[in-house]
């Protein structure tokens, strides 16, 4: 465990990956955790989830967190406010899409391709048992079909999420980093591998909602446990590592936090509140030495 801690009165927003972050292995926020995020949310810091879910997939976790923020999609390729208004929309060309799916299929036969834009998830066969636990993880539906005529007005498509054994996702992952240097690909887990448009990054939607909410990165913090977390992590001042994060993430970022398990999020969390309270006790018994927040 890292030992350098920032200076949690800085902090003026929170960014946080969903998975392996902000919920537990049985796929729920714990009670404390909510409670330290809404009371946060309650002194005006926002607390924002980026996911490369879906946007039904966030709206599950933020219904059980009862916060209305805007969310960040499919790693930053799609942003809605607190409305569900679009702000910010990337996806890979429908043409492209369907060539790395077709070359997929050709070389990697041992992977299940899952398609996603907006709020549509297309697979080829809804019976994979892959389909299925990711079903029942999100309590989502996927739709069988093609992807050039699901996706043929939307011109596009913001990912596909590739699900298999580690070895054949490591495989995946050179062919497709070999052939398709253009795009953005990033494992989540050793299950997943995320393929995306190159310009997508959860850095990226990080960036965008920081000048929405008039709030400079160095005042920032963010969590996450998978390497397409790495990026947000450095791109604001505070980034933490969860603790089951695997070491060559925790290597590359700033700060790191105890593991979702033992609520990471809330370790940090709390501190970010005592530190306010304190402030503002100083402030009500006339210190007027410290700014009150």
């Amino acid at each position: 465990m890292k030992t350098n801690y920032p200076n949690y009165m800085d902090i003026r927003i929170i960014y946080s990956d969903i998975d392996g972050t902000l919920l537990r292995r049985d796929h729920h926020i714990s009670a404390r955790t909510r409670e330290a995020i809404l009371d946060l949310d309650r002194r005006g810091i926002p607390f924002i989830m980026v996911s490369a879910r879906m946007p039904d997939g966030v709206r599950l976790i933020q219904r059980e967190l009862g916060n209305r923020r805007p969310i960040i999609c499919y790693s930053g390729g799609l942003i809605l406010d607190e409305e569900q208004k679009v702000i910010y929309s990337r996806q890979m060309d429908l043409d492209l899409a369907a060539e790395v799916q077709s070359a997929l299929e050709r070389e990697c036969p041992g992977i299940c391709c899952n398609t996603y834009g907006g709020e549509l998830w297309v697979v080829k066969d809804d019976r994979n048992p892959w389909v299925i636990r990711e079903e029942t993880i999100t309590e989502g539906k996927s739709v069988v079909g093609d992807i050039r005529d699901m996706f043929a007005q939307a011109g596009g498509i913001h990912k596909f999420l590739l699900m298999g054994d580690p070895e054949d996702i490591a495989g995946g992952e050179t062919f497709l980093k070999a052939v398709y240097p253009q795009l953005t690909i990033l494992r989540s887990n050793e299950y997943y591998l995320e393929v995306m448009d190159g310009a997508v990054d959860k850095a990226e939607g990080v960036k965008i909602l920081c000048g929405r909410y008039g709030i400079p990165s160095a005042q920032a913090a963010a969590f996450g446990d998978g390497e397409n977390d790495v990026g947000m992590l450095n791109a604001v001042e505070y980034g933490f590592a969860m603790g089951n994060a695997p070491e060559r993430v925790k290597k590359q970022v700033k700060y790191e936090t105890e593991s979702n398990e033992e609520d990471g999020i809330w370790q940090v969390l709390r501190r970010i509140r005592d530190d306010r309270m304190k402030v503002s006790e100083n402030h009500r018994l006339g210190d007027r030495s410290a700014p009150l927040l």
